[in-house]
């Protein structure tokens, strides 16, 4: 579970970039805040993601994901992603930009 306020984001980055997480093949976000929403930003951006030299490479497109309310989110691991900055004016806890996330996994012993 994650809770972004203020001025709270992620750099670009993906799931499954590590021995540790390469069994990771799908990225769920799930969403939920109070209503109405007190927060802005916090956008999702997800990149078309290509792989050159053995390294995964942000493509030319991208998707850009409002965060919504009991909304579920669900994207292959391998993709990079950010989270754009939140802007909460009363940096009040609770009126942060909440998630609940994970990864759907492949057997390591197949």
């Amino acid at each position: 579970m994650t809770a972004h306020n203020d001025g709270n984001y992620y750099k670009i980055h993906n799931d499954n970039g590590s021995w540790e997480t390469t069994n990771r093949e799908l990225t769920y976000v799930y969403y939920f805040y109070r209503e109405p929403k007190p927060f802005s930003g916090g956008e999702l951006v997800i990149y078309d993601t290509k792989t050159e030299d053995n390294s995964y490479v942000k493509g030319d497109s991208f998707k850009i994901i409002e965060p919504r309310n009991n909304s579920l989110i669900v994207f292959p691991s391998r993709y990079l992603h950010e989270v754009l900055p939140v802007r909460c004016p009363s940096q009040s806890f609770a009126d942060s930009r909440f998630t609940v996330n994970g990864w759907i996994r492949r057997s390591l012993f197949n």
